[in-house]
């Protein structure tokens, strides 16, 4: 399937840990903290893939891709079926809200910005005012009450309601499967990826103004359900059926499912280890997936309308990082697999070019020198500052069992 937008610099990191991952011998690789499985794409299908994040999201996406039965969904019957159910609950959500709905289509293709700017605002109190009045009324609502007016339009929201009804129906008529139900919901996370007013995430949102409105319009005026079908038959798994039968998706906290994770049943070859590297909680950079996957109906907490109860990483508090790390690799060390950590210079663990590696001698037979990469790191939208930042991105590698010499040498001269 076409890839999710990939956060910094995910996407070139993940081809040198598919290089290095050739020089070991065959084995699974396994990703502890597999977001949109950037690493792990870029290892499959020469590898078993294990993945695990704490994230819904994530475990659902890469069950899709890693997991699935079929190769890919029947986009058309989906479609047909998710477009019937949906439609009933999308004319009633419009009926509902007919004033807006009409009011945000005629200021959407005009010239008038300053209205457009009031709008949204209006559209974000009124859908606040009447949450509970339409959440009593109506099962799919979520994305109206809580998103419209900020990340996305009032329509849009309506629409990615509809299409969550309509999927979530054919499901329990018997007309889709559970995969194709998943693959039907991957496609509304693409969606919402496509449409929504942020700037790649969705730490927050953009508040409209006169010196953003343009982007802000442009980002209203796509159709959330063209961009589901269009992701929908964009949808593939990985590999083949009897490849993807033998990999293996946790879900968890990355140092409690190594912790616990039972060696005599197998081991990998490689444990890859990409984890967050400030104190800004990753699990805001994703929320609205998470929510569109589980459907929950999370309380909208502050600017950015965040979950409550959102996933913490203890390598995000400057307290814990470092007992994090030594965790970490102190329960790779006991699997026997090798274990390549991707971690910048300047992250929150401090002085890591040589913390990382005392941390792996204690535990691995060989740790080789980090390699040490020139990155410009994206600072993530922020309002202030730069927009990217140079820095280094070390890959750490420590070796458990002896590889052959050449592969030995390939390594220390990569």
């Amino acid at each position: 399937m076409a890839a999710f937008t990939y956060m910094g610099t995910k996407k070139s990191l993940a081809r040198t840990i598919g290089a290095l991952c050739e020089t070991h011998e065959p084995g699974p690789f396994l990703d502890l903290f597999s977001g949109i499985s950037a690493a792990g794409s870029s290892v499959a299908p020469k590898r078993q893939i294990w993945c695990n994040d704490a994230q819904v999201f994530s475990r659902t996406l890469t069950e899709a891709l890693f997991l699935s039965n079929e190769d890919s969904p029947r986009a058309t019957v989906i479609a047909a079926v998710v477009q019937r159910f949906g439609d009933k609950n999308l004319n009633a959500l419009v009926r509902e809200n007919q004033d807006q709905v009409d009011e945000e289509l005629r200021l959407l293709w005009g010239t008038a910005h300053d209205d457009q700017i009031q709008f949204q605002a209006y559209v974000r109190d009124q859908t606040q005012q009447r949450k509970a009045e339409l959440e009593l009324g109506y099962s799919h609502c979520l994305f109206t009450t809580r998103y419209a007016g900020s990340y996305l339009g009032l329509v849009q929201a309506i629409q990615i309601d509809s299409i969550r009804y309509g999927a979530d129906m054919a499901l329990k008529a018997g007309l889709i499967s559970s995969e194709e139900h998943r693959w039907a919901l991957l496609a509304m996370c693409r969606s919402i990826a496509g449409i929504s007013n942020s700037t790649g995430h969705f730490a927050q949102y953009l508040t409209p103004s006169p010196s953003n409105i343009n982007r802000v319009l442009a980002k209203r005026k796509h159709c959330a359900w063209a961009c589901w079908l269009e992701a929908l038959n964009e949808m593939r798994a990985v590999g083949d059926t009897k490849w993807r039968s033998k990999n293996r998706v946790y879900h968890g906290d990355a140092i409690e499912v190594l912790e616990n994770m039972d060696w005599s049943k197998g081991t990998p070859a490689v444990i890859y280890a990409d984890p967050p590297y400030t104190n800004d909680q990753y699990s805001r950079y994703y929320h609205l997936f998470e929510t569109a996957i589980l459907y929950d109906y999370p309380l909208a907490e502050g600017k950015g309308l965040y979950r409550g109860g959102r996933f913490q990483s203890s390598f995000s508090l400057n307290r814990q990082v470092e007992s994090s790390f030594e965790r970490m690799i102190s329960a790779a060390g006991k699997s026997g697999a090798s274990l390549m950590i991707s971690y910048p210079s300047n992250g929150l663990l401090p002085n890591s070019l040589q913390k990382i590696p005392e941390m792996m001698a204690e535990h691995f037979k060989i740790v080789l020198d980090p390699l040490v990469i020139p990155h410009k790191h994206s600072t993530l939208g922020g309002s202030k500052g730069r927009e990217k930042e140079d820095v280094e991105e070390c890959i750490f590698l420590a070796i458990q069992k002896p590889l052959a010499a050449d592969s030995l040498s390939d390594l220390k001269h990569s």
